[in-house]
C-alpha cells in the first residue's frame, strides 16, 4: 500500500509556540515543539530538551507547525469548497506523524462532514476517531450534534442506536441529539436528562440546550433571559446551536429584533460549525423577509427589512455555498423569486 507523505509534515524549521495563562491576567509564549495536546494537557518539548506539562484550561493559543495539505484545505474551507477541504484534511491526516495532531486534524474532518449534512460519517469520525481515543480531547468543540430536523439524520439512528449505550459522555450526548427526534425519543431524553447533572459543566449545557429543541415554541420569555446566561458560560465555539435555538424562541415570541441579534451569532462568531451557521443566516433571512417593519411597507423601515433580506441570503450563498439552504437560495434567484422576501422553507 503506498502511503502519501507530505515534507512540510514533518519539517519542523519553524519553532512552534503555545500562550498560557500565568495568573493576574498575565499570558506567557513558550517555544519549542508540542509533543502532545490532549485532555490531560500540552506538553511542549524546549530547545534544551526538558518537557514543560501545562493543563489545558491555561492554554490560550497555540501555534503547530502544519503541512502544506493542511493550509490548502483551510483555504478550501474558507472558500466554501468543503467537499475538495474534506479530501485534503484526510490527504493531511494520513502524512501527519503526530498523533495529537492526526486528532486535530479530525476535527475538522467531522466539521466537513458535518457541514455536508453527513451525520453518520460526522459521528464515526468524531467517535471512532477522537473522543475513543481521548476522551476529555480538548477538540471536541467540534461535535457535530443535530440541532434542528434533518432528513440524513434518519441515516445515523442504527449507529446512535449503539452509541446511546456507550461509557463516554460526549458519546451519549451526540447519539441523544440524533435520537431525540427519532422513534427512540424517550431513551434521548432519559440520557440527557442525566447529563444533564454531569459535573462537568459544558456536558450539562449542552444537554440542557438540546432538551430546549422540546420546548422552545412554548417557552415563557423569563426563561430565555435565563437560556441567555446559560448560553454565555460555554465555550465559545459550542455556543452555535444554543444560539440558534434562541433565536428561534425569541421569534417565536414576536422579539424580533432580538431574534435577529442570536440568530447573526453563529455565522458571524462562531462559523466553525458550518451547519448550524448557514441555518441560522436561513432562519435570519426570512425573519427579515416577513418580520413586519414598524410603519408602512413603502417606507425607510420596509425599504431597510428588503436591504436586511438581501444581504443575509447573499452572506448565506456567498459563505456557506455547500449547505441546502444556500441551494434554495439560488433556484430561487433562478425562478426570479428572490424579490418577494421569503425564501421557499424545507421543513420544520
Amino acid at each position: 500500500m503506498k502511503i502519501e507523505t507530505d515534507q512540510s509534515a514533518v519539517e519542523k524549521a519553524v519553532e512552534e509556540f503555545v500562550e498560557i495563562r500565568a495568573g493576574e491576567g498575565r499570558v506567557q509564549r513558550w517555544r519549542g515543539e508540542i509533543v502532545n495536546f490532549s485532555g490531560t494537557g500540552l506538553i511542549l518539548r524546549l530547545s534544551d530538551g526538558t518537557e514543560k506539562h501545562f493543563p489545558v484550561e491555561r492554554v490560550v493559543s497555540y501555534s503547530p507547525n502544519s503541512s502544506s495539505l493542511y493550509r490548502e484545505a483551510n483555504k478550501r474551507l474558507a472558500e466554501g469548497a468543503v467537499t475538495e477541504a474534506l479530501g485534503l484534511f484526510v490527504r493531511a491526516r494520513t502524512a501527519e506523524s503526530r498523533e495529537w495532531r492526526r486528532r486535530e486534524i479530525t476535527a475538522d474532518i467531522v466539521r466537513c462532514y458535518h457541514a455536508l449534512g453527513d451525520y453518520v460519517r460526522a459521528g464515526e469520525e468524531f467517535v471512532d476517531r477522537l473522543v475513543v481515543l481521548d476522551p476529555q480531547s480538548p477538540f471536541v468543540w467540534c461535535v457535530p450534534l443535530a440541532w434542528f430536523p434533518e432528513e440524513t439524520l434518519a441515516l445515523a439512528e442504527p449507529r446512535a442506536r449503539n452509541w446511546l449505550n456507550s461509557d463516554l459522555a460526549w458519546v451519549q450526548l451526540l447519539a441523544a441529539s440524533y435520537l431525540l427526534d427519532s422513534p427512540a425519543a424517550s431513551q434521548a431524553v432519559t440520557v440527557l436528562d442525566r447529563l444533564r447533572s454531569s459535573t462537568d459543566e459544558t456536558m450539562a449545557i449542552l444537554a440542557s440546550a438540546q432538551l430546549w429543541r422540546r420546548g422552545w415554541q412554548s417557552v415563557q420569555p423569563n426563561q430565555l433571559s435565563q437560556w441567555e446566561n446559560v448560553i454565555e458560560r460555554l465555550p465559545g465555539r459550542l455556543k452555535s446551536g444554543p444560539c440558534y435555538l434562541l433565536g428561534l424562541a425569541w421569534k417565536q415570541q414576536g422579539a424580533f429584533d432580538r431574534a435577529m441579534v442570536w440568530l447573526l451569532r453563529p455565522p458571524f462568531l462562531w462559523p466553525e460549525n458550518r451547519r448550524v451557521a448557514a441555518r441560522s443566516l436561513w432562519e435570519a433571512a426570512e425573519l427579515a423577509g416577513k418580520s413586519p417593519p414598524s410603519s408602512s411597507p413603502d417606507s425607510a423601515a420596509g425599504s431597510d427589512h428588503q436591504h436586511e433580506y438581501q444581504a443575509i441570503v447573499k452572506e448565506l450563498v456567498e459563505r456557506f455555498p455547500e449547505s441546502p439552504w444556500a441551494a434554495q437560495v439560488r433556484a430561487a434567484i433562478r425562478s426570479n423569486s428572490l424579490e418577494s422576501g421569503s425564501p421557499v422553507r424545507d421543513g420544520p
